[in-house]
Parts: C-alpha cells; structure tokens; sequence
C-alpha cells in the first residue's frame, strides 16, 4: 500500500487523509501532539478529558476519606503532573 503524501501549506497547515482520521476517530476541533524524531515528524492523538458535571456522584465522596497523609494537598498538582508525563509517555 502506498504512503500517503501531503502537501503543507504556506501556514505550515496539512491535512491528514481521511482514511486515517476515520481510523484515530479524529474529528474537527481535535488536538494532535507532534514530536520532532530524526527528520521525521509524529503526530499522536491527544485524548481531552472532559470535565466533571456539577452533579456527577464522584463530587459526594470528596473529602469524605482520610488518607493520614499530610502533604496530599500540596502535592497534589505535582501527583497529576507525573501521571500525565507517564501517560504521554506511552
């Protein structure tokens, strides 16, 4: 099968064939990472989170447990950081 070849446009703008957009489920107003490899580029799909509804349940069980760990609220920015930087890794 041959490899697909795309144009980039003045603005650096290219389009991503159709085939492989239906096959990431990548639609208008999704967000692609790119990572310089070599003389290449990748480009990986980047999955949003969606915030929380003000009446999801989850909001009932916050604070509601004691974890007898003292630092967890200043940590906590830097916990997520390291999960994320671990996710994007894969």
């Amino acid at each position: 099968m041959p490899v697909p070849v795309v144009r980039v446009t003045a603005k650096g703008q290219l389009t991503v064939p159709v085939s492989m957009r239906r096959s990431l489920g990548l639609r208008e107003g999704d967000y692609l990472a790119v990572y310089l490899e070599g003389d290449g580029i990748r480009l990986k799909k980047v999955e949003t989170i969606r915030p929380l509804a003000e009446d999801d349940p989850i909001w009932r069980l916050v604070g509601s447990g004691a974890s007898g760990l003292g630092d967890v609220a200043e940590s906590h920015d830097r916990h997520l950081a390291e999960g994320e930087r671990e996710r994007w890794k894969g």
